[in-house]
């Protein structure tokens, strides 16, 4: 990957201009930097010639992402159900809303990505502008349509930009503020989400309401009606996850949600749906490498 050239801006206008911070994405990782102090960050990320394996299913622990998608031959997928993307549709995801891009052909993408700390809000006072990325079930109502997005959102967008171009910090931070007013009143206008095979949503549906319960595969497969050799091949294929890779991961950040609540590990570990915290323990070891104890 490498961020797009830059250019001055000079006006705002239906193209967007240079954007740059301090600190940019590492898609390698999935960690996003955000402009010291501020609670949110910004960049442009251009890739002449894609690669899907740079692009694998992942999620935010703690930050909303906001993808302004520019150019590309892209689909967007989150929590099983799929977005067909056209120029300026605008994406949302939140903390633990597992997603990714597929590029379907080498046509060069490009893309904006505001990040927003989940301390944004209140720490700006703003409280009520996250309501667009918490009330809605994962997965659905992540698109904002480019029509919506070139006639109310694509202007301060560019004027984030020129003001972090400039140097002006606070000035764009303003402008992100009416940037997520404008968001939110946009949002009756949100596209709904197509999947690509209903069943899957519904099953990922129940999970997610449902994780803190014994899940099986027998149990899901007599409650959805599909044979359980046959979910776990649709479930792989839609999500890009095993069922129990799925779950695990799942209650695995929620653990880490409650944990930041102050709930300790033992505590959390059992709320999250874990059967004892022994097979906490060994899954959380097999997915970041590391001993709970060194979770944030």
């Amino acid at each position: 990957m490498r961020l797009a050239p830059q250019a001055p801006p000079n006006k705002v206008n239906q193209t967007v201009t240079v954007l740059f911070t301090e600190r940019l994405i590492d898609m390698t990782e999935k960690t996003v930097k955000i402009f010291p102090n501020m609670y949110f960050g910004l960049t442009h990320c251009y890739d002449e010639v894609p690669d899907n394996n740079d692009f694998k299913l992942h999620n935010h622990d703690d930050v909303y992402e906001i993808v302004l998608f520019l150019s590309g031959d892209s689909e967007f997928y989150a929590e099983g159900n799929v977005y067909k993307l056209k120029p300026y549709d605008m994406l949302i995801t939140r903390p633990f809303e597992m997603h990714h891009i597929r590029c379907l052909s080498t046509k060069p993408y490009e893309r904006i990505i505001l990040y927003l700390s989940t301390e944004y809000f209140k720490q700006n006072r703003c409280e009520e502008f996250e309501d667009i990325f918490i009330n809605r079930p994962p997965g659905t109502g992540n698109l904002i349509p480019s029509d919506i997005v070139k006639d109310d959102l694509l202007n301060p967008i560019n004027r984030i930009s020129v003001y972090i171009h400039n140097g002006s910090l606070t000035a764009a931070n303003g402008v992100v503020i009416e940037f997520l007013y404008l968001l939110n009143t946009s949002k009756s206008a949100i596209s709904p989400s197509k999947s690509k095979d209903k069943r899957i949503s519904d099953i990922i549906m129940y999970i997610n309401e449902h994780l803190s319960e014994t899940i099986t595969l027998d149990f899901l497969s007599e409650k959805f009606f599909i044979n359980k050799y046959h979910l776990c091949k649709l479930f792989k294929k839609n999500t890009g996850y095993t069922l129990s890779q799925y779950i695990n991961h799942k209650r695995i950040l929620l653990v880490r949600e409650l944990h930041t609540q102050g709930q300790s590990l033992l505590e959390a570990s059992t709320n999250a749906g874990f059967n004892n915290y022994s097979h906490f323990y060994r899954q959380y070891v097999k997915k970041t490498g590391m001993t709970p104890k060194n979770m944030n």
